[in-house]
């Protein structure tokens, strides 16, 4: 049986339309302490998203310390929009500050045909750059959409987005809701829901 530990940032964090199987969780809040657990039991790590400024998260490079540990003991560890980030920079990548955040649906440009080109889902302001020796699985107008390094992948969009997904994010104070992102979430989600399962065998295979 796969063993896999789900890291969220918020109280709101879920999978969505990501079919992982049973999984732990473990939740990371800002302006807290946070003490990770021993990643190496686990088969699969996968680190999501986060709504807060970094500013506020002072455990980034225990967490970082956190995906590397697992990925040495043998995981498979995955990374969703911030936890992309944190994989790459895990890896000696970059983050980048975008000029304005990047919200809504957007294409990709599939550099593995088990990528759909979308829309896919995001909601970020900073954007992952990959180290060098990945494999570049999808871009977008931002920059590196999906990579894999061995064992490492991340994701800069949200495969994980679904309607009631985006109702839990809305009610995170640091968002608000937005009719538009409702109407063309309900309009573009189905047919990711759909692709979501091939791009986790590209990015978790």
């Amino acid at each position: 049986m796969t063993r896999t530990l789900v890291v969220g940032h918020d109280a709101v964090a879920g999978l969505g339309c990501l079919d992982l199987g049973e999984v732990e969780w473990f939740t990371a809040l800002p302006d807290v302490d946070v003490v990770f657990p021993d990643p190496t039991p686990y088969d699969r790590v996968v680190v999501l998203g986060a709504p807060w400024p970094r500013s506020a998260m002072g455990w980034l490079d225990r967490e970082r310390r956190f995906l590397t540990t697992a990925h040495d003991a043998g995981a498979h560890v995955l990374g969703v929009c911030f936890g992309a980030q944190l994989v790459a920079e895990a890896l000696g990548g970059t983050v980048r500050r975008l000029q304005q955040p990047r919200v809504g649906w957007f294409p990709v440009v599939p550099h593995d045909d088990r990528i759909a080109p979308g829309p896919w889902f995001s909601w970020h302001a900073d954007q992952l750059h990959p180290p060098s020796g990945s494999e570049i699985l999808a871009t977008d107008d931002a920059g590196v959409a999906a990579f894999r390094h061995g064992r490492w992948g991340g994701v800069q969009f949200h495969p994980e987005m679904t309607p009631a997904l985006l109702e839990r994010w809305f009610a995170v104070p640091a968002t608000r809701a937005d009719d538009g992102l409702r109407t063309a979430t309900a309009r573009h989600a189905p047919a990711a829901v759909a692709a979501a399962p091939r791009l986790l065998d590209a990015l978790l295979d």
